[in-house]
């Protein structure tokens, strides 16, 4: 709401391309939001830095069907959020999510933290 993060995670992700990982990544942070039990008062916001994962979040004749079991999922995440908003993220402006990825190269196991 007020453009601050509310929750971070950092995991391995085993995908044969970025934009894969980036869903998976949407996937883990519905997983995240509703383990928290926290209620925006408006909207959840969810940023992308990948125009291809962007598209296929907000258009869903552009969803690969390799792809259709995970954004199965992400429709029912959606459902139990309430209103979601997917936004397209500066790719260099995100600072956190680099750290994150830098921090969990090694990573095999999931980090999540939310306050």
């Amino acid at each position: 709401m007020e453009g601050v993060a509310r929750a971070i995670f950092s995991c391995a992700v085993f995908a044969n391309n970025t934009e894969k990982a980036k869903i998976g990544a949407v996937k883990i942070a519905f997983d995240v939001f509703i383990a928290m039990n926290w209620k925006p008062r408006k909207s959840l916001f969810i940023e992308l830095d990948s125009l291809v994962a962007f598209s296929w979040c907000v258009r869903k004749v552009l969803r690969p069907w390799s792809l259709h079991s995970v954004f199965a999922e992400i429709e029912i995440s959606m459902r139990k959020v309430g209103n979601v908003v997917f936004s397209l993220a500066d790719r260099n402006g995100n600072g956190m999510a680099f750290s994150l990825v830098m921090a969990g190269v090694n990573r095999m196991q999931m980090f999540k933290a939310w306050w």
